[in-house]
């Protein structure tokens, strides 16, 4: 279940932001400030790179986004005691569609398997997604997202 920053699944304020990010307080986010570009979508979807197009059969915990440009998204999972318990990086990239289909948006995954980096299971409870995505060509944006576990 995806929460607000306040634990009530609405951010703590209209539009607030901070060096950290603005609140992802919604399961499905649109990212369309950067369209499709070949050279960038190559800088952050090296060859032999695995596509987050779908949700893991095994996720404890995702966010839909909908994306016009390519992107390598490095998240961090902070438990309530604001420890770090995984880092996990997940990459999208749109292939076989033509420049108008790329700038209308591609579905993607951002999702964690409800693991700590050791591969254990975390307990239940609140954890914080500290996201930074990376767009290609100096293109960056982050965001924080809090889910809970049940």
């Amino acid at each position: 279940m995806l929460m607000g920053c306040d634990g009530s699944g609405s951010a703590t304020g209209p539009g607030r932001q901070t060096d950290e990010g603005p609140w992802i307080t919604d399961s499905v986010y649109t990212l369309d400030e950067f369209p499709f570009g070949s050279d960038a979508c190559l800088e952050v979807f090296p060859a032999g790179s695995v596509n987050s197009e779908t949700r893991g059969p095994d996720a404890a915990a995702a966010l839909r986004i909908i994306a016009t440009a390519c992107y390598h998204a490095r998240v961090t999972v902070i438990d309530s005691a604001k420890d770090t318990v995984r880092t996990f990086d997940s990459r999208f990239g749109i292939f076989n569609r033509t420049e108008e289909e790329k700038n209308r948006g591609v579905v993607g995954y951002v999702s964690w398997d409800g693991k700590d980096d050791l591969g254990i299971p975390v307990p239940r409870g609140r954890y914080l997604w500290r996201m930074d995505f990376d767009f290609g060509s100096g293109r960056t944006r982050r965001f924080r997202a809090e889910f809970v576990l049940p």
